[in-house]
């Protein structure tokens, strides 16, 4: 007796908890809700979770991308934040909130309890909502190509994403079975009591007179439809990565993107020496000119964010940097910010020793990366941001300075990649790289071998017919390991990285699966699928129809009160 009051208790406490959260009635329930207002709600509820899903997967996707967002947002707004962090956890929020509200919904189903959404998760939906859109409307106009990297993420992850879809769908089954038989449960428990009422006791004759609703009749048709569609939707599927091993390639060479940002102060001697440390062939940077001359290293046209200049020069730090002398720009420091900003989350990982080392870091010069470049036998490629200010010394001729501090430095000239937005006109011995996408035979009758290019700009197709006429393709910048294993994949040439430490570890991308393999798991996940969906429907029916057999012998109120608890 006491063991059946406390499974009686708990029961009516898991109850309480689903319908306080999900319609805020902790004590009374609604007696008779408006069925079809709540079930539009329902609706509604079920596309938003959609879109925070889809969303959600757009910002894990976007990851490669977040130390751009930060440097773009820090020059609108003149204030470092991680903004990337922030709006991942909003995003993180939303999802599990809109995930909570759904799986409530399945269990008011489950439970046969009427729906009932307050109109604080109402209002929060809406909000939620309009927040995602919002986002994704920014994104659209502001940073339109990141579309396509989640596009490259769907042809990654498209395997994974069809198995627990599948799963999903499976799972489902059983609450649209159960909704399925419940209609014509319920319609016969309703004849059952009118035959008890009126004291007629024929309950069979009546069983035609039993008409589904539209819910009960497109539900199941809608359910098989999106069965059939992801059984058979891996034939639209074609990612890189399903491959044979023998035809994988080798890993892409790397090049250090502003050196190895990740691991020291960006376009810093000693960022260039961590690359060099992480085995990439390639050094690229940024170059501007100093206003006495001197080519120095920098992305941003100020100091503000990876320099003190606001504390050396208060007055000046908005200023463009090719408007300092280089005797200015040698008193500014260039590793403290790295320390304080931690822009990639990885100071706490240096030694006491590289600390120190990243804390008194100074602008570094062309020349000086030439010099180590020349010692250490790496290529260097870089970008050339002539001056803004058109009363500059050198602001029609910055690149005849950065010749000219090319040719004293003794370098090889093969190891400098000249991109032709620096000047169209290639130097003696230089190797050009063109900066965009033209036929093989324009290349090759321009002498040009290698194309530098957004990674998002391509296709592994094109990609591969590349290679196929001796073209290599550099692809910029590539910072995770999913997009680096699926260039891989593709038989990249190489790629330009913050992550070269980590990229420099990775001995064979992070899944490849041969085709004959990829088919095998595709086929026995729908059989399998199949199977389940089968057993789950008899055995509804089965439940269902002895349900339906002691109809005539309750009530109800009996009925009902059987079928809740």
């Amino acid at each position: 007796m006491m063991e059946n009051q406390r499974l009686l208790l708990l029961k009516n406490f898991c109850l309480t908890c689903i319908t306080g959260i999900y319609g805020c009635q902790w004590k009374r329930y609604p007696s008779q809700p408006n069925k079809k207002r709540e079930c539009v709600w329902y609706i509604a509820l079920s596309c938003t979770f959609g879109i925070s899903a889809f969303w959600f997967y757009c910002w894990w996707a976007l990851r490669n991308d977040y130390s751009n967002l930060n440097e773009h947002l820090f020059a609108k707004l003149h204030r470092w934040l991680d903004w990337s962090l922030i709006l991942l956890v909003l995003t993180a929020i939303i999802f599990t909130y809109l995930s909570l509200l759904v799986i409530l919904a399945l269990c008011h189903f489950a439970l046969r309890i009427p729906l009932y959404l307050h109109w604080i998760n109402k209002v929060a939906m809406l909000i939620s909502v309009l927040l995602i859109l919002l986002l994704m409307l920014v994104i659209g106009i502001r940073w339109k190509e990141e579309w396509d990297t989640v596009g490259m993420s769907f042809q990654v992850t498209a395997p994974f994403l069809h198995i627990g879809a599948v799963v999903a769908v499976t799972s489902a089954a059983w609450v649209v079975a159960d909704q399925f038989f419940q209609f014509n449960t319920i319609g016969l428990m309703q004849v059952a009591q009118i035959s008890k009422d009126s004291g007629t006791p024929a309950v069979e004759g009546r069983r035609g007179q039993l008409v589904p609703s539209v819910f009960q009749t497109v539900t199941p048709v809608f359910y098989l439809g999106m069965v059939t569609i992801l059984y058979f939707i891996p034939l639209a599927i074609e990612p890189p990565c399903i491959i044979e091993s023998k035809n994988l390639g080798p890993r892409p060479a790397l090049m250090g993107h502003r050196g190895a940002p990740m691991l020291a102060p960006e376009n810093t001697l000693m960022s260039f020496e961590e690359a060099e440390k992480s085995e990439v062939s390639t050094f690229e940077t940024d170059v501007q000119i100093s206003s006495d001359g001197v080519p120095f290293l920098m992305h941003d046209y100020t100091f503000e964010r990876t320099t003190d200049v606001a504390e050396i020069f208060p007055k000046q730090s908005k200023h463009d940097a090719s408007n300092f002398t280089w005797a200015e720009i040698q008193k500014l420091n260039a590793g403290e910010w790295f320390l304080k900003k931690d822009p990639y989350n990885t100071v706490r990982s240096l030694s006491v020793e590289s600390h120190a080392k990243a804390e008194n870091q100074r602008v570094c010069s062309l020349a000086q990366l030439l010099a180590f470049a020349r010692r250490t036998n790496k290529s260097v490629i870089f970008d050339l941001r002539p001056p803004r200010d058109k009363s500059h010394p050198y602001y029609n001729t910055s690149h005849k300075v950065v010749v000219e501090t090319i040719l004293n430095s003794s370098i090889d000239h093969k190891l400098i990649l000249w991109l032709p937005n620096n000047k169209k006109i290639t130097p003696t011995g230089f190797q050009q790289v063109l900066g965009e996408k033209l036929d093989a035979e324009t290349l090759r009758r321009e002498n040009i071998h290698t194309i530098n290019i957004l990674y998002s700009n391509i296709s592994d197709v094109e990609i591969r017919n590349y290679a196929a006429n001796n073209i290599s393709t550099n692809l910029y910048v590539v910072n995770e390991r999913w997009l680096f294993s699926t260039l891989w994949c593709a038989k990249v040439k190489s790629v330009t990285t913050n992550a070269c430490h980590i990229f420099k570890e990775m001995h064979e991308p992070i899944w490849h699966i041969a085709p004959g393999s990829y088919l095998a798991i595709w086929i026995i996940t729908d059989l399998v699928s199949f199977l389940l969906i089968l057993l789950i429907y008899f055995i509804q029916r089965s439940r269902h129809r002895k349900i339906q057999g002691g109809i005539p012998q309750f009530g109800q109120q009996e009925f009902l009160s059987e079928t809740v608890m």
